[in-house]
Parts: C-alpha cells; sequence; structure tokens
C-alpha cells in the first residue's frame, strides 16, 4: 500500500480508528490489538481507544500469528471458561459496525458452532469462535490460515444483506473504491 494502511485516512479519521470505533461502542468485553513492536504509530493511535494493546516478543509474520498471540494474552489475563466465545477479525475492516458485531453477540449458539455475517449467500467477518475452539488456531498446519477453522465447524450465519458485505482494505485500489466518498 506504500503506507500502513491502518493509518490510511477513512472520513473523518483513519481506518484503525473507525474500526476500533466498532468495537469499543459494541457489546464486545475486551477488544485485543496486536501490533508489531516497531509499529509506534499504529500503538499511538489505538491510545485513543479503550482497548488492550499486545506487542509479542516476536513479530507475527502472519494474521495466524497474531491471533494466537492475541489468544494467549486473553487466555493469560481473562481465563475464559467452555461458555465464553471470541471474536476474530483482521484489523483492516473500515465497514464494520457496532452493530453488525452485537448481532453476532445476540445469536445464540453451542459450544461447537460458529457465529459469522451471512451476506446475501457469502459468509464473511467477523467470526465468533466458542472458546474451546480457539485452542485449534494452534494446531493449524504451516500453510493454513484461520478460515480452516471455519471450514471444520457447523456455522450459524446470521443474515444481513448483501450491500452490507464488510470488505477488507487490501489494495490501493480497493482501498480507493471502498472509501467514503469515493462509491
Amino acid at each position: 500500500m506504500g503506507s500502513s494502511k491502518l493509518l490510511l485516512p477513512w472520513g473523518d479519521g483513519t481506518i484503525i480508528d473507525k474500526l476500533l470505533t466498532a468495537w469499543t461502542g459494541s457489546n464486545v468485553a475486551e477488544t485485543i490489538v496486536v501490533i508489531r513492536g516497531d509499529d509506534h504509530e499504529l500503538t499511538a493511535a489505538c491510545k485513543n481507544f479503550r482497548v488492550r494493546v499486545v506487542h509479542p516478543d516476536r513479530d507475527p509474520r502472519d494474521m495466524k500469528e497474531s491471533v494466537q498471540c492475541g489468544l494467549q494474552e486473553i487466555a493469560s489475563i481473562f481465563a475464559p471458561a467452555d461458555g465464553d466465545r471470541c471474536f476474530v477479525a483482521p484489523a483492516d475492516l473500515p465497514t464494520l459496525s457496532s452493530a453488525i458485531i452485537d448481532r453476532l453477540i445476540a445469536t445464540e449458539s453451542d459450544q461447537n458452532s460458529i457465529v459469522v455475517p451471512r451476506f446475501g449467500d457469502r459468509i464473511g467477518h467477523p467470526a465468533l469462535i466458542p472458546w474451546p475452539l480457539t485452542d485449534e488456531v494452534f494446531a493449524l498446519g504451516e500453510h493454513e490460515g484461520i478460515d480452516q477453522i471455519i471450514k471444520r465447524h457447523p456455522i450459524i450465519g446470521v443474515p444481513f444483506p448483501a450491500a452490507q458485505r464488510i470488505k477488507d482494505v487490501d489494495t490501493p485500489q480497493e482501498y480507493q473504491q471502498l472509501r467514503p466518498g469515493n462509491s
């Protein structure tokens, strides 16, 4: 992207501002953000929100390692019970809203089912995973992503209009297309 995509302008702030506004404005109990140790600007931006920032001893190579770091933090600080659930989501989701998060939280599920938003015929982010299933993140193969856990378990798809699909920002073209005022 040429710069830190999470610090790119989005509306009145940045992509990370928009995302953390959604998480901290929702009914989640705690928001964990895993950040590389040398990313001082992103760390400073996160301090504007009620979030727990985690700087792993070794910078994560990919999203899977970031999620593992976040899960280790949750386990050590909060000691979740089997009935607890945990969201997993990338940080580049500026179209995520508190309303979507809260609808997922309000959805009843069992200890084997993962709750995800369903936008038309497509599932999307974020995934609400029962705490006992999070152990599987540590057992994933080298080339397996978090999506493999979702594929291995029953899902409960909470319906949303297809037009509300939460899109991540991976390329400059996606950023320009999704950025408010550029539609």
